[in-house]
């Protein structure tokens, strides 16, 4: 699993902000399948609880990659912006970025509380935990490739 892990964080490791959305959405793709073998790997599953399992995954991916579209209008919206940031604007995208992250924890509460009552409670906090985490590293990743704010010279 830390090898998967490494390969996930260098794989993240190229500068996101300078990068045009056809890259990120290759990324995004490769995100996907490196995650499903984290969580393949460190939930264990018996063949009858994945065939529980990874249907709601599915459904649950679907719905994250809407967050994930939102996020990087966001990221583009703020590079855009970057060099001629107003008061307006920095507003606006740390409040979409603020409900972004409440929405993403909604989701992915609501689909813990799917598998616990679909697998078991174990199972589903594992999900929560592993999918915590894994979501936390992404974001970290992101978050070390995107310039702070830079406020106005004094004239």
């Amino acid at each position: 699993m830390k090898s998967i892990v490494f390969s996930l964080a260098l794989l993240l490791s190229t500068s996101l902000f300078a990068q045009d959305i056809s890259y990120l959405e290759y990324l995004r793709t490769d995100l996907q399948k490196q995650k499903r073998e984290i969580i393949a790997e460190t939930m264990e599953l018996t063949i009858e609880q994945s065939e529980i399992f990874w249907p709601i995954y599915s459904e649950y991916e679907l719905k994250l990659n809407e967050f994930s579209g939102e996020r990087l209008k966001i990221i583009t919206d703020y590079a855009e912006n970057y060099y001629n940031l107003t008061n307006e604007i920095a507003a606006q995208l740390a409040n979409k970025k603020h409900e972004l992250e409440i929405k993403r924890d909604e989701l992915i509460w609501n689909y813990y509380n799917k598998l616990n009552d679909e697998l078991n409670p174990i199972d589903a906090a594992m999900f929560y935990q592993v999918e915590s985490q894994l979501l936390l590293l992404i974001d970290v990743q992101i978050a070390g490739e995107i310039p702070i704010i830079k406020k106005p010279k004094s004239k």
